[in-house]
């Protein structure tokens, strides 16, 4: 028996009784209560959607992205077991995710207090994969997932496997036709071309009432397959779907320059990281997997609110730091040390800020540490290749915008504005 949610980017999304239950389990209801793009409201009004319609869309192109690498497979208990598993890990890929924006993760707590489970190195400070990991093997979501999965089979170290690369998994878990299908299901989850890239360009394109991250999801589904490189099963597009997916590339590059690092947004980010240098453990979430359900928006928030540090007064009252200069280069470092001088000595509230939009994390790492590559398909016309090629041997997108500029932005209160800009307009690029 299925249900339908309505979604208004995804129209009807069929949901089991299975899925139902872990929707409702209060793990996850948390994330309707923290917006999926922390302080962009201020500037895009209608950016007020949440972290849980988005991961409910995510489960969606799961299950669609699994089909479509299956093939024409017969569908049995295998299937129903890993596609079960690809739309569990892709529902609950952002269980462990902080209010607001990726900036509250420094609130998390110390790996030591939280223990994820599987994690040899407890030093540093947790990150939301870890809570992640956390909430999914060792909480009470935890039987929750024991139970609604043991019909097929599937068990909560299976669903963590396809977020987390590192999480270990009994050898043929993941074994399809004789290969180990992990790396192909991984990265449907979290990978190149993955489900939670897909659905919040479109949905964060949708409510912030812009273009930029808009797409051809369907040509892309239409074209996923499942290739082997001869050890094991990884996720690839067929050569037709080149443009599509170079498109879906330029589509999130494109949304950083104007949604994500949108000067406006950045400035309150960078603030909230100031407030939490300055108040530290006060804010700091718990360790404990139910305490940090009630860790929302709305805690966070009232967090500031209550606090008589100049960083959360600066939040609340809505009298950011004003942009004085934007750079498209790095400021030289003779220049900057002198300019932070000159604030320092004068007393001026100022912030530095550097923003680089990163057309693809993968193709920045040097060539021997790309894990998990995407495959292409190559087609018959396609004279001199062999039957698949990595995809950045395909395509020169990513050599492109490998030296696209970055840009270096200097806040400063609203009183030295105009005395630091005219101070930085002759530089080169501004």
């Amino acid at each position: 028996m299925t249900i339908e949610l309505r979604d208004p980017i995804h129209g009807p999304i069929p949901v089991s009784l299975a899925e139902l239950a872990v929707i409702d389990a209060p793990h996850f209801q948390r994330l309707r209560r923290i917006k999926q793009l922390g302080f962009a409201e201020l500037v895009f009004p209608g950016a007020v959607h949440n972290r849980y319609l988005h991961s409910i869309g995510a489960m969606h192109l799961g299950g669609r992205a699994f089909d479509a690498l299956w093939g024409v497979r017969e569908r049995d208990a295998l299937y129903r077991r890993l596609r079960q598993s690809v739309r569990f890990a892709a529902l609950l890929h952002d269980i462990g995710h902080p209010p607001l924006s990726h900036a509250a993760e420094a609130l998390l707590p110390d790996r030591a207090a939280l223990r994820p489970p599987g994690l040899a190195d407890l030093s540093g400070r947790a990150s939301h994969e870890d809570m992640t990991a956390k909430i999914i093997l060792d909480s009470a979501l935890t039987p929750l997932l024991e139970r609604v999965g043991a019909q097929e089979g599937i068990t909560p170290n299976h669903i963590a496997a396809l977020i987390d690369d590192e999480v270990r998994v009994p050898e043929g878990t993941f074994d399809v036709d004789g290969l180990n299908a992990r790396p192909a299901l991984h990265g449907l989850v979290s990978g190149e071309l993955d489900v939670d890239r897909m659905d919040y360009l479109l949905r964060d394109s949708t409510f912030a009432g812009v273009n930029y991250g808009r797409y051809d999801l369907d040509w892309l589904m239409s074209h996923l397959v499942m290739l082997d490189d001869g050890e094991v099963w990884r996720a690839g597009i067929d050569i037709r779907a080149l443009p599509a997916f170079e498109h879906f590339l330029l589509a999130r590059y494109h949304m950083f320059q104007m949604v994500y690092f949108h000067a406006k947004s950045d400035i309150y980010d960078a603030m909230l990281r100031q407030w939490l240098r300055d108040v530290g453990d006060v804010a700091r979430f718990p360790a404990d997997t139910e305490a940090f359900t009630s860790c929302d928006d709305a805690w966070l928030l009232r967090k500031l609110r209550s606090s008589t540090n100049i960083w959360a007064q600066r939040i609340m009252n809505q009298t950011p730091l004003v942009l004085a200069a934007e750079v498209r280069r790095a400021l030289p470092d003779e220049l900057r040390a002198e300019l932070q001088q000159e604030l320092e000595s004068e007393g001026v509230a100022h912030i530095f800020l550097r923003a680089k939009p990163v057309l693809s994390r993968y193709a920045q790492a040097p060539a021997h540490l790309r894990s998990n590559p995407l495959l292409v398909r190559m087609g018959p016309s396609v004279a001199g290749s062999r039957e698949r090629e990595r995809i950045e041997d395909v395509t020169e997108l990513f050599d492109r915008y490998d030296k696209t500029l970055g840009l270096e932005r200097l806040y400063v209160d609203k009183a030295s504005v105009v005395r630091f800009r005219e101070r930085l307009a002759q530089l080169p690029g501004h």
